[in-house]
Formats: structure tokens, sequence, C-alpha cells
């Protein structure tokens, strides 16, 4: 399920806005009698918003916000309030947070949030489809997960309660060096039909890597529940030793038979910055004689570079530092590391297959100022390899010239798409505008941005409302 509005590499669920900005996510629970509701969190960045006196030196911002939801064009449920952000002492202003719930019944929706900071006239918008899914009254299930920055007990009826709770949101699936845990929030629905009534079961929590499925040593949690209508739980899960990377929070729901009924994946993002400098120590390395009879030290950086397309994103800094010091014995040390951890077997077997590619993505997507694999075409198919089908549409009307890859499977997931355009109708350059792909950008307002060359003046917050003729992105996207 998609949750997010728009772009972050953060993967993650959030939105960020140009001015002021804000932070965007949403979650989907179900109440005892099966029905569903959707949880909206938004987060506010303080230096954003103006913030004018009350008295006492104290601070204060005042918000418009507008939701909307609508199917067919017609509106099923809107939502028109203020929000006061909580009094601020005078140059001291945090961000702040407004949490709603609303009632929907199962079904896919458009979905609008319009933000207006009432001293500033200032307004940011923002669209995307939202689905619900019904909940199987014969089938156990879970609620999506609420990542949270912090819990206290509460008697306190609030949208920020949960479960007797007061929940301190946090809204995105990206977990920095300063942070050294997971905490979150999660419901599990029809234990008592499936389990049996006040019957005990466990879930337990592990982490495993995204790209291979592997799952991490001694990273494991596990809550023992009692089956109820609704059955409620946080979890709280140490990640200070997991290393930078992409993975997965596994949920297992079991019985007490040690039978797995259910299995949920979130998908997250970790920076360690103290665990990465253990990790790029190069000390003891010996360089394979083969490696560094093919390549001359003038191609170094060229060859070091073409790896970061396959390399994971935490390794990019590392990376681009040791391009910067031209330190060719550290590049030749970290490019044979790289090729013997890729296959240990037969490392300059591996480098040869991939050097190949480098070339074919030379000839097919280099430009005057950009080698193949800068490009974003480039590092999509060094990443992903070549499509399975691809669409090419470089005179459709009133869009910009556009290409749409379509991998049948990725890893884990499948039919995913990736939308390039050249808006610029000169280079051989075309960006990436949208992608389904996890951790690739995702932009859910594509389509009007693709047909800014025939409406350059479109509010770029604003995004349908216009017909152009003969445009078939959207409809070559989701075939």
């Amino acid at each position: 399920m998609k949750n997010t509005l728009t772009l972050l590499l953060l993967i993650a669920a959030s939105l960020t806005f140009a001015k002021p900005q804000v932070y965007f996510n949403y979650k989907i629970f179900h109440t005892p009698a099966n029905e569903s509701y959707i949880s909206t969190t938004l987060q506010f960045i303080s230096g954003s918003f103006k913030f004018v006196g009350v008295g006492n030196g104290n601070l204060n911002a005042k918000v418009e916000i507008t939701h909307i939801f609508s199917q067919n064009d017609k509106i099923i449920l809107a939502d028109k309030y203020l929000l006061d952000s909580p009094i601020m002492e005078d140059s001291v202003v945090e961000d702040f947070y407004d949490v709603q719930r609303y009632s929907l019944v199962a079904g896919t929706y458009d979905y609008e949030l319009v933000i207006t900071d009432v001293f500033t006239g200032e307004t940011v918008s923002g669209k995307q489809v939202v689905e619900i899914e019904a909940l199987n009254p014969k089938s156990l299930a879970v609620s999506d997960l609420e990542f949270i920055e912090d819990a206290s007990p509460s008697t306190e009826v609030s949208n920020f309660t949960k479960s007797g709770y007061f929940l301190i949101p946090y809204l995105t699936n990206y977990f920095p060096p300063e942070i050294d845990k997971i905490a979150f929030y999660y419901e599990v629905y029809n234990s008592q039909e499936i389990i049996g009534v006040g019957e005990e079961f466990i879930v337990t929590c592990g982490i495993e890597n995204y790209e291979t499925g592997r799952t991490i040593e001694n990273i494991f949690k596990f809550s023992r529940l009692k089956t109820a209508p609704v059955c409620s739980s946080i979890s709280v899960v140490p990640i200070q030793e997991l290393p930078s990377g992409d993975y997965n929070l596994v949920l297992n729901v079991i019985n007490k038979n040690n039978d797995t009924l259910l299995t949920k994946e979130v998908f997250f993002q970790r920076r360690n910055d103290r665990m990465q400098e253990e990790l790029v120590s190069f000390e003891g390395i010996e360089l394979d004689p083969t490696f560094r009879n093919s390549i001359d030290y003038d191609s170094l950086p060229y060859f070091l570079g073409c790896i970061m397309p396959i390399s994971e994103r935490y390794e990019y800094e590392t990376i681009r530092k040791m391009l910067k010091m031209r330190d060719t014995v550290m590049m030749e040390k970290y490019f044979f590391a790289f090729w013997k951890e890729t296959n240990p077997e037969s490392p300059f077997t591996e480098w040869l297959s991939y050097k190949k590619q480098v070339k074919y993505t030379e000839q097919l997507f280099g430009t005057q100022i950009k080698y193949g694999w800068e490009t974003d075409r480039g590092r999509i198919h060094l990443k992903y390899g070549s499509p399975n089908q691809m669409v090419d549409r470089p005179n459709e009307p009133s869009a910009y010239p556009y290409q749409i890859w379509h991998y049948y499977r990725i890893g884990p997931r499948s039919n995913v798409r990736f939308v390039f355009y050249n808006p610029d109708l000169i280079t051989n350059d075309y960006p990436l505008l949208h992608s389904d792909m996890q951790g690739e950008l995702q932009n859910y307002r594509w389509e009007a941005d693709l047909h800014k060359r025939d409406t350059p003046n479109t509010d770029v917050d604003n995004s349908g409302g216009s017909v152009h003729y003969g445009g078939n992105a959207g409809t070559l996207f989701r075939e």
C-alpha cells in the first residue's frame, strides 16, 4: 500500500512541501466491528511557519488544514479546520503535529490535502490515491505498522492516544545514526475467531536484509498477547548495532502450537555512521594482480564511480570521498574488496561481466556532460538489468518525450515500472520522473509534470484538472 503523497529518498511514507514544509503520513486501522478508518498524521516544520506573539514572550502559529476524499469526482468526505500550534517560548519553536481519524468504507479514493499558513497566506497542497482494503472477518489480519518516536501511559482521550498510550508519531521509515531503536504500534484483528477466545499467542519481530532476505542475527523481540476483538501492542526493536542499509521489519503471528499464522513486512532504511566506519577499514587487503593489471590509474576514478549504481546507498559517501581525495591505493583496495564481497569465488570474472554492462550503458545513455552510469536510465539499467518491456514516446502530443520501463520482477516485487522523461528536449539524459519501486523516486503528480510542456504555467502543487489530447502515459503505466 502506498501511503506517501510524493517523493523523498527516505523511501517512506512522508511528504515534504516547498514552503511551508509539512510531513504527511497515513495508516489504516479497523474497529472491533470491522469498520475501517484512516489515521492521518501531519508534522509541521516549525522553521517554515510564521509564529506571532501572544503575550509574555510566547509565540503561536496558526494553520488551516483541508482533507478531501473523493471517488469519481464526487466528494465522499471533506474536513476543513484551523489548528493552533502549542504555545512556544520566544525564539524556541519546535515542530508540532496534527492527527485525525476518518471512517471510510473499503475502496479507492482520490485524496487531496491543502495546508495554509494563516499568518502568511502561503498555501501548499498535494494529491494521491488512497486504497482501503476491506477486512475479511474470516482471516487473521494485522493493521499498518505505525512508527512512533515515544509513548507514555495516558488516560486522556484524543487522536494522539491509542490503547491507553499517548503516542508521539515518527513519520518516516528512515532511521539516522542518532536513533538506536525502532518503536511501533500495531493491532491484530480477528484473533478470537481464528485462534480462539481467551487463547494466548505470540507476535515476534525481527529484521531481514531487503535485498537478500537474510535474517539479521541477534535482533529479535516478541510480545505475548491474549485474543480479543482488537489486540494492540507496542514493540521496540534495538538497532544500535544494525549497519547502514535497506531492511524489512518482519512480524510473525504464532499460535501456541508454534504455527506461523501471519507474516507482515515493512520496509525501512538505516544509516549507522559508527558501524560504517568499522566496515570500511581496508587494512590488510591484498590486491589481486589481475585487477591491478586490468585497470590503469587514470581509469580508476571512472571504474570506481561506475559501481555506485549497484552499491548500497550508505556507500555513496565513502566512494565520493575517495574520488575527491584521489588516493589511488585506497581506491584500488576498495574496488577489489567490493568485487571480492560480491563474488568471493570469482571476483574478477564478476567485474568483467559488469564492465561489459557499463560499456553498453555508456553507448545507450551517455551524454556530453554525464557518463552513462551517472544518468538515471543508466543507473536503473545497471542496478536492475534490462527491462522486460519498454515503451518509447518521443512525440506524444502535449507531453515531453518519455519512456516507461516495465520489469516483471525485481527481487520480491513484481510489475515494477519506471517513467523517464526529457524536459530539455536536447540532451539524452532522460531523468527519472516516477517509479513504484520501493526506494526510488515516487512522484504521484508525474502525469501533470510530464505534460507541463503544454501547460508551462501549471501550479506545481496542482496535480490534475487539465485534459491533454493524445496523452496515453497514465494508461501505458497502469497496463
